[in-house]
């Protein structure tokens, strides 16, 4: 019940050497209906789970391009597995390929780090009303403790 396209499929339904596209933007999508869930849960502390990630540019080495010649010689932008399962362990899981001494290459689902990433926004956008509101205060304090400055004069 596995397809690959331009390579065999080892662990994946689907396995797609190089790169892929559709004649649109968009993702592939999840079901993620409120009544196939149970355990709903916020994602918290998304900041520190975030401080937590390094996302890097990269190349691959010269001998993973020979085995994939499809993959363009460029800098590309992503995560390094072993990294990233120390945040997501659930994340990170073997390929099905296998480096020349046999251990697997490890592939990573950054899904997570997306949503955690919402969370981080949210987060922010929080602590931003918090700020905004005490900084508000903080001058109304300000103004009724001196008179405001005067203007400046124009120039004449």
């Amino acid at each position: 019940g596995k397809v690959g396209i331009l390579r065999a499929p080892a662990i994946n339904a689907l396995e797609v050497a190089g790169a892929a596209s559709k004649s649109a933007a968009g993702g592939w999508l999840a079901n993620s209906d409120r009544r196939v869930k149970e355990d709903i849960a916020p994602v918290a502390g998304a900041l520190a789970t975030l401080d937590r990630l390094r996302p890097v540019t990269f190349r691959y080495t010269p001998d993973y391009l020979a085995r994939h010649p499809e993959l363009p010689d460029v800098i590309y932008y992503n995560v390094v597995a072993q990294e990233f399962a120390q945040v997501f362990p659930e994340a990170v899981t073997p390929s099905g390929e296998t480096l020349p001494d046999g251990s697997p290459v490890l592939q990573v689902d950054t899904y997570p780090a997306l949503i955690t990433a919402l969370a981080a926004v949210r987060e922010l956008h929080a602590e931003t009303t918090a700020l905004r509101a005490e900084l508000a205060a903080l001058r109304a304090r300000l103004e009724n403790l001196e008179p405001p400055a005067p203007a400046p004069h124009a120039a004449r």
